[in-house]
Parts: structure tokens; sequence; C-alpha cells
């Protein structure tokens, strides 16, 4: 095993600051499942990465300088004629919504709301500082595909994740790759709302970081109103307690339109 030189960083806190390198020095990342070397060479900058077929629900950052690569089969090299001397990770969301199927189903009785969070694993955006310059986008975290929508000619392709649905903030558990959505159903309709599933449109969403090193999204209102797949979605303009607009790290993927609708809960589906 080859000797570290550890300068680790305490948990929690921002991962998402500018790292300046030495010529020749090597930084290992690691958040949540996944895990990023870097090297700084005088023309290049070399990358690579590693994840955890099964991540782990504990918390996991860390960062510090190694003493030497280990063998990567994706190992990239980018070539400069001076190589820039510091890089910064920035989270992003998902490029399509959401999937995520609750561990026990919700009911919500009629005429009331309920609030839940719900966090899904960021796409790592790799960039080298002064001037900038992306390198590449990694997703922290795999997760599968899935169809979304009540036929195979009407839908989308989303991606497919679980979720304990927390109704509780105190209850999160602090995951440094995954970004926390509030999530509010209002069940306008005239009977029990009941689900185990529904689609968070990421793609639609801002990123906040905190200072103690949580990520938070733009909260979102689901309106269900009668016995359909189809919902009214609202972006919230009131972010949850301790988060900003001054916070935020990372512009949404794409704009919705006004008044439009989305598919976001899944009576349809029989798996």
């Amino acid at each position: 095993m080859q000797p570290q030189h550890r300068n680790t960083t305490p948990a929690p806190s921002p991962w998402w600051l500018p790292v300046s390198l030495e010529c020749g020095q090597i930084w290992q990342y690691t958040l949540g499942p996944l895990t990023l070397y870097v090297q700084r060479l005088r023309t290049e900058w070399l990358l690579g990465y590693t994840r955890q077929h099964e991540p782990e629900e504990r918390y996991q950052l860390h960062n510090h300088s190694i003493a030497s690569l280990p063998e990567l089969d994706n190992l990239q090299r980018f070539i400069f004629r001076d190589s820039p001397a510091a890089f910064c990770l920035m989270p992003t969301l998902l490029d399509r919504p959401v999937v995520v199927k609750t561990r026990t189903p919700l009911s919500i009785p009629p005429a009331e709301q309920a609030v839940f969070y719900i966090s899904s694993p960021v796409v790592i955006n790799l960039s080298l500082q002064q001037p900038t310059c992306s390198l590449v986008e990694i997703a922290s975290q795999r997760l599968s595909d899935t169809w979304f929508g009540p036929s195979t000619l009407h839908g989308e392709l989303c991606y497919a994740d679980k979720t304990q649905a927390r109704h509780n903030r105190a209850a999160l558990l602090a995951r440094p790759h995954r970004a926390v959505t509030a999530v509010t159903i209002e069940n306008k309709a005239n009977s029990m709302l009941v689900l185990d599933k529904l689609s968070i449109p990421v793609p639609y969403l801002a990123v906040y970081g905190l200072a103690d090193g949580s990520l938070w999204t733009d909260p979102i209102t689901l309106q269900h109103e009668g016995n359909h797949a189809l919902t009214r979605f609202r972006i919230g303009k009131e972010l949850p307690s301790g988060v900003t607009t001054a916070a935020r790290l990372t512009a949404p993927r794409q704009h919705i339109e006004k008044h439009g609708l989305i598919r976001a809960f899944t009576e349809m589906f029989n798996d």
C-alpha cells in the first residue's frame, strides 16, 4: 500500500470550493460512492474515478493528497500549454427526471397536504480555474433507467431511485453526494391519494450549497386534482429554512413552460 500524505478536510464542510495543486501533486476526492482522482502536471491534467456498486447510507466526504495514482481504466488526459493551478468540483442535477419509489406507500386524505424531503444524486462537474475550463461531468451515483408513462408511446425516459420520503427534516441523513428537494403534495381530490412512486423533475431545479456541506434544490409543489396521472407542478419561491438564494451554486438545466403539467403520480404502474 502506498503511503498517503493526508490533509483531510473535516466533515461536514463545503466540498465545492476551489483546490490548488502543485505541479505533480495528486488529489483524491471521495463523495459518497464516488471517488475522484486528479493530478496536475506541467502541461496536462489527469482525471479518473471509481464508484462503489452499493453506496453506503453513512456520510462519506474525504479529500486529501496521495502519493500515486491507482490503476484506473477510465483515466483521461487534458493537454494545455501551461496547466491551470486549481480545480473545482461543482454539483448539478441529473439531465432527466428521477422516479422515486417510496419504501412504504404514502396516503394523503382529501383537502390535506404534506411535505416530504426527497434526495437525488448529483452530477459532479469538474472544471479548472483561471480561466474556467469545464473538463467533464460524472454522476456521483449510477441509477438505472426507467420508463415513466401510461404506455410505451406516451411518457419519458427517467432515472429510477428509492427513497424514505422523510417527513421530518431533522431525520435527513448527511450525504454529500445527494441534493434534497422539499416536495409539497396537495390532495385537492375528493378521495384518498395513495402513491408509492412520483417523478421529481430535477432538470428544472437549481442547486444550493450550505456551509454545513449539505445540498438543496428549489422546493416544488405537486397538486393532485383527480384520479389521473397528471398533476400541476410549481417551483416554490420560498426556500427551506437556512437555504438562501445567495447559496445558489448551479442553475437549472432546463426551464419549464408557464402552467406546465408533468406526470408526477403513478397509479398506472403495475410493478
